[in-house]
């Protein structure tokens, strides 16, 4: 517009007509392949007024009154600008917002309803060396998970469904529908359907955030199991946690029974006695679980050193459904972390109980770990459990971890089971919804019914993981 009133103002006068269309068609010939932003263009035409003005090609009146002529098209741009964005904001109000930065999640404007799909893929490779124990060895792959589900809120109510279609059939994860509410300061919830029991750290912790490929022997196993039907409820604060549950199995057939899995109670408390910042802070926590005498028996068998691993430290003697007579389970945990280092341990005690003199199962069983991401990310915490990580900068994140394990059986018919083990790791993290793993695991003592193995099992591992 200010390009024509230059035209239009100075047609009488030949040679600065002349050099005004050089420079104006030059700007509008411009503008049209680069397409200049109005306010870039202004600035450009403010800055040519300048320069005629310093060159004595117009007046101080003449520069005046194109100069004011030139603000008053940027304020005129301006209010175009926010007329239109006014519009675009009342036709809009109403619509969805919708979230892609590292997931897909639909919420209303007002933040009372929301659908997110959610889903993991994690494909391993690995090779185990048995070290003449006698047991076949596994060199293969294997999709280890292969998650689909969705979840979401109306207003204070939320749901969640999560299969895994891993083994070629469909495995219940997930299911329930939950209702928040506050207290204060205090958040509390409860679920109803199958979720996670309250017990233990590293049974709860996602696998999508667990720092190795496997978790220790002892969790997610007939020693402390990750989800069972019924109802969940935790009552938290800024700086504790109280988590209960009662529950009848894990769905098989879209059921449970209680005289087949017997009825769980469970509860966890954690509290921070330090904590500096979200990457400064030491959390500790504690479980007890019992299931009664209605399930159907006992027996617990777990692999070495990889999920298709055929060594396994096992239960010589397994208590019958008759004999049966309940569990008893404990577990402490602590975390620690410090900027780029953390450390886990965690510790647990398991009883089964048998009506049968001096048939009674106890188990002993720890793990510690410590990891270091090299490129300065921290681990994080979320509900009191492992939460994921934004690598730093577009190269990813780099971390190396170890951890040592130990189990003891006492086995007063067949004879003690135990074994110890070390595990190093290398996670690379491209991007926060993508990780590669490297594992190394040995075994360095196993004795199975009392009697050494004279093996050391071991294995590498490789998983590539993405998660939505």
């Amino acid at each position: 517009m200010i390009v024509f009133f230059f035209l239009n103002y100075y047609g009488e006068t030949p040679v600065i007509h002349k050099k005004i269309n050089m420079i104006g068609g030059a700007l509008l010939g411009l503008g049209s392949v680069l397409t200049i932003p109005a306010h870039a263009a202004n600035d450009t035409i403010k800055d040519l007024i300048k320069i005629m003005h310093e060159n004595g090609q117009i007046t101080d009146e003449q520069y005046k009154i194109l100069l004011n002529g030139a603000k008053a098209d940027e304020e005129q741009t301006a209010a175009v600008k926010n007329d239109l964005v006014a519009e675009v904001e009342e036709k809009t109000k109403n619509l969805p917002k919708i979230t892609t930065k590292g997931k897909l999640k639909i919420e209303s404007q007002d933040g009372e309803w929301s659908f997110q799909p959610i889903g993991r893929v994690m494909w391993d490779a690995m090779s185990v060396d048995s070290d003449g124990s006698g047991r076949d060895e596994f060199q293969g792959t294997e999709l280890r998970r292969a998650r689909l589900g969705f979840e979401g809120e109306i207003y204070d109510w939320g749901y969640k469904f999560e299969g895994d279609f891993a083994n070629g059939k469909t495995a219940i994860k997930d299911a329930f529908v939950s209702y928040g509410t506050k207290f204060g300061d205090n958040k509390f919830k409860v679920k109803l359907g199958q979720s996670q029991i309250a017990f233990g750290f590293n049974t709860a912790a996602s696998s999508k955030y667990m720092t190795f490929m496997d978790r220790p022997w002892f969790a997610d196993s007939a020693l402390s199991p990750a989800r069972e039907s019924g109802i969940a409820a935790k009552l938290s604060g800024h700086s504790w946690s109280l988590a209960s549950s009662i529950t009848i199995g894990e769905f098989e057939s879209g059921i449970t029974e209680d005289d087949i899995d017997g009825t769980t109670y469970a509860l966890r408390g954690t509290f921070l006695p330090f904590q500096q910042d979200k990457m400064h802070l030491i959390q500790i926590g504690a479980g007890y679980r019992r299931v009664t005498s209605n399930k159907n028996g006992f027996s617990y068998s777990q692999h070495l050193v990889a999920h298709k691993d055929h060594n396994k430290i096992k239960l010589g003697n397994s208590i019958a459904a008759a004999d049966f007579d309940g569990i008893d389970n404990y577990e402490v945990d602590a975390v620690g972390i410090y900027g780029p280092f953390h450390a886990l341990a965690e510790y647990n005690k398991f009883s089964a109980d048998s009506s049968l003199a001096n048939n009674d199962v106890d188990i002993d069983s720890y793990a510690i770990e410590a990891g270091y991401f090299l490129t300065g990310e921290s681990m994080k915490l979320k509900h009191g459990f492992w939460d994921g990580i934004t690598p730093k900068s577009q190269l990813g994140a780099w971390q190396v971890a170890a951890r040592y394990e130990s189990m003891n059986i006492d086995d007063s018919v067949a004879g003690d089971d135990k074994a110890s083990k070390w595990t190093i790791g290398l996670n690379y993290y491209p991007t926060k919804n993508t990780r590669l793993m490297l594992n190394y695991d040995n075994v360095i003592d196993w004795d199975q019914n009392g009697l050494d193995q004279n093996a050391e099992p071991s294995a590498i591992k490789f998983r590539a993981q993405a998660k939505w």
